[in-house]
């Protein structure tokens, strides 16, 4: 087993973490958690032998063989397949003596261990790796160098899965990875023989994998059994026994039970309320955890919100002869929160930089409404900071009408409380400019928010912060993340985009995970019968989205009058929070606004009786198409 003494682990005379002790034994999968700049990659350093422990004893078994994340992937001719048979080092090696032995019977033993350790079959499994992790069949013979660095990282995963290993280091193995090939790893991970321990910040992914879970917090270690979800609840036991969290939970109770108040009756058949139920059942633990956490976001409401914000007429682009996004007719209404569903290089970034105006149309037209803000994240963006300027300073410059201390009131939910906000961005972390990033976006007060993989490099707490920020922004969402907790967290509507093609999706993530085991598995049973000719393939496909569309046109009427039904609802809900913040108004109650308190108790009553009418009817129609797309 491997076994921590009293570890002691400083970087930069800085203490991460003190007394560690715990053991992780033979076959456990384990994940690192813990905030960012915790200590998580320092621990997997030291495991790796990369630093000494500055007190106590790191011990793991003598002839263990480990294999870990490498840090880049260098642009090299070698073939793509080669550079992943590399990481099979027994193999290798026995290549190489083969090679420089002319002696028979020498040659005929290294043939045998070879036979034994199955080395003729590596190259069909380097393959396979690689057509799992989402390349192409032709891509196992092109040069390293001839990849993006995304994929090159993709061709340094492969080769640490190709390792013989007993033990398996993985520093964040999902952060170029996209929704079909996390799923893939998942299925991977989860038969590997040997012990993991794994950093991730995506909670499905944690839970998905995971035997056990080892936390980082406030310099010490807590080793806890289960899943993710289950080490998050004991976490959450330990601290609602403390009486400074109870006020705490308490406070934030109260929030989360308003924001499910409305769908607490009637949506026991809407799947597009079943994660407001999900959470609201485990709000005792949410709550505990959500009041101890450093971070609050808050992204300002909208000046106004017209309908519809945003639309596409006929939208393309094309460049160099290729089509990048194909005609696409859109529209972005008020309280729209759409996920984006689709593998790496489908469109699906390029649809958003449509929607931001960013993309030159080559045909079609885009139309905002004059003023609107339309709030854009990238993670480029991170890239084009002012290294000398301050997080304080990078806000004053875009929102000079603010004053000073709602900027830092804003900045302090962001993380940079305190001097913090006035410290030069050159010294911030890859999470903490993603959070600036962040921070700039949403100072500006925009009616449109569209986000690309807003939460890589963000640790669980802050993407738990950020999604209950999603969940209660006023504007129009569309987001492109392979984070499934936050999807499923602030979407309750789809678009899919393969191959420029946009087109609703009539599901949700649970429907697509399993759209894409099924296809997997299809795949996986056409190669073992022989492959299936591209004309044939090209043909079933084609017949598959001719009646995917056919289904889908046969739900458009349904699904307009459920989205008819939830916009109803949501007008009389606003209307009916303005009428009952003027009756919480004491000067009402004085006597001289008598007529004024009658009218607004009368239209009080008519906006609940409606807004309880509204919501059967959107339950109906909800139900109703729930069963047609089951049909």
């Amino acid at each position: 087993m491997i076994r921590f003494e009293n570890v002691e682990l400083r970087r930069g005379g800085q203490a991460l973490v003190r007394h560690a002790s715990f053991a992780i034994h033979p076959g456990w999968r384990v994940g690192l958690t813990g905030a960012n700049g915790c200590g998580k990659s320092t621990l997997l350093a030291a495991l790796r032998g990369e630093l000494l422990p500055d007190a106590g004893s790191i011990e793991r078994p003598r002839g263990w063989v480990l294999a870990h994340l490498p840090q880049e992937v260098v642009a090299t001719p070698r073939r793509a397949v080669d550079y992943v048979l590399d990481g099979d080092s027994a193999l290798r090696g026995l290549q190489a003596r083969l090679e420089q032995t002319e002696d028979g019977e020498e040659r005929g033993h290294l043939y045998a261990e070879i036979d034994a350790i199955d080395g003729w079959s590596a190259e069909a499994r380097a393959r396979q790796l690689l057509a799992g992790l989402g390349f192409e069949p032709a891509d196992p013979d092109r040069a390293v160098s001839e990849f993006s660095g995304g994929w090159r990282m993709r061709l340094g995963l492969a080769q640490t899965l190709m390792t013989r290993s007993d033990l398996l280091l993985l520093d964040e193995p999902t952060n170029h990875l996209d929704f079909e090939t996390i799923l893939w790893l998942e299925d991977w991970l989860r038969r590997y023989p040997g012990t993991l321990i794994v950093i991730a910040h995506d909670r499905r992914f944690l839970d998905a994998v995971v035997t056990h879970v080892a936390h980082i917090e406030h310099r010490q270690v807590q080793l806890f059994t289960g899943s993710y979800s289950a080490a998050e609840r004991r976490r959450a036991e330990i601290l609602a026994q403390t009486e400074a969290a109870a006020t705490r939970v308490a406070q934030e109770r109260a929030h989360l039970e308003r924001f499910v108040a409305r769908f607490r009756a009637k949506a026991t058949k809407a799947r597009q309320a079943q994660s407001r139920l999900k959470r609201l059942e485990k709000l005792e633990e949410i709550a505990v955890l959500r009041a101890a956490r450093p971070m609050h976001l808050q992204i300002p409401a909208p000046n106004r919100l017209p309908d519809p914000l945003l639309r596409l007429d006929h939208a393309g682009v094309a460049t160099a002869g290729k089509t990048r996004l194909q005609p696409a007719t859109l529209r972005l209404r008020p309280d729209d929160r759409i996920g984006i569903l689709g593998p790496n290089g489908a469109g699906k970034s390029t649809l958003l930089s449509v929607l931001a105006g960013l993309l030159p149309l080559t045909e079609g037209e885009r139309e905002v409404e004059p003023g609107l803000v339309v709030g854009y994240f990238a993670q480029h963006q991170r890239e084009q900071l002012d290294e000398g300027a301050s997080p304080l300073l990078h806000l004053q410059r875009l929102v000079g009408a603010v004053t000073e201390q709602e900027l830092r009131n804003l900045l302090g939910g962001f993380g940079f409380g305190g001097t913090r906000a006035d410290m030069p961005v050159a010294g911030l972390s890859g999470g903490e400019r993603v959070r600036l990033v962040l921070a700039m976006l949403v100072c500006q007060g925009p009616a449109v928010l569209l986000l690309d993989e807003p939460t890589n490099h963000l640790d669980l707490d802050m993407r738990e912060s950020l999604a209950e920020a999603l969940e209660d922004y006023a504007g129009a969402l569309v987001i492109v993340s392979h984070d499934r907790e936050l999807l499923s967290r602030v979407c309750d509507r789809f678009w899919r985009v393969h191959e420029g093609r946009v087109e609703d999706y009539d599901g949700d993530l649970d429907d697509y995970a399993r759209e894409l085991t099924r296809a997997r598995v299809q795949i996986g049973a056409s190669g073992a019968e022989g492959r299936v000719p591209a004309a044939t393939e090209r043909e079933g496909g084609r017949e598959r989205r001719q009646e995917a569309a056919r289904q889908r046109q046969s739900l458009q009427p349904l699904r307009r009058a459920a989205e008819r039904e939830e916009a109803r609802c949501t007008r009389l809900q606003h209307e009916l929070d303005a009428v009952e913040k003027a009756l919480a108004d004491p000067e009402l109650y004085t006597g001289a606004e008598g007529g004024q308190l009658e009218a607004l108790l009368q239209r009080q009553g008519r906006l609940r009786q409606d807004l309880e009418e509204a919501e059967a009817a959107w339950m109906e129609a909800l139900e109703a198409l729930e069963v047609a797309s089951q049909a």
